[in-house]
């Protein structure tokens, strides 16, 4: 039976391997959510599922640094515009995870070209959600590493259990099943 864990839980999972506190820059003015610096400052990258790997700090900073270029945007992004999105994340095919300052996730496709907040897509989801939806996301991996399939029955429970985490997740849920 799947379960949404709450977030405070998958927090002590990621920090049972606490690496040495690696802080942002005190350059950086970006409004980060407290459960997200509480976790990226003291783990190493990790792949909480197939499509969601967590960016630790440096990661984080030196992804969102270099997809900073405005060759990655649409021509009428401007700095302070890019500067909105933070990377946090990405899975193996070349996508990524954002969040901007009002903490809301967005999930962008590297298959949509540019990148630009029309090519980004919203799942209504803030950062705490999204590590509920990254540890769903990896309880259907084990469901499928241990079956070799996933039966109907199955992916009705986890897209019961994606519109109770968000009705747009459910709806614009980016993967296949």
């Amino acid at each position: 039976m799947m379960t949404i864990k709450p977030a405070e839980e998958i927090k002590e999972e990621l920090l049972s391997n606490k690496q040495t506190i690696r802080n942002f820059p005190k350059s950086l003015a970006f409004p980060f959510n407290k459960l997200y610096l509480e976790i990226v400052t003291q783990i190493k990258t990790t792949e909480i599922s197939s499509e969601c790997t967590l960016l630790d700090s440096v990661e984080a900073v030196n992804e969102t640094k270099s997809f900073s270029d405005r060759n990655y945007w649409a021509e009428n992004y401007t700095a302070e515009a890019i500067a909105q999105f933070w990377i946090f994340g990405r899975n193996g095919q070349g996508d990524l995870w954002l969040f901007d300052p009002d903490n809301k996730i967005y999930f962008y496709d590297h298959n949509k070209e540019q990148m630009c907040k029309e090519n980004f897509t919203e799942l209504n989801l803030n950062f705490e959600k999204w590590l509920q939806f990254a540890n769903l996301n990896s309880q259907l991996d084990n469901m499928y590493n241990d079956e070799n399939e996933i039966n109907e029955k199955k992916k009705k429970e986890y897209k019961n259990k994606l519109a109770e985490l968000s009705t747009e997740l459910s709806t614009n849920y980016p993967f296949g099943i």
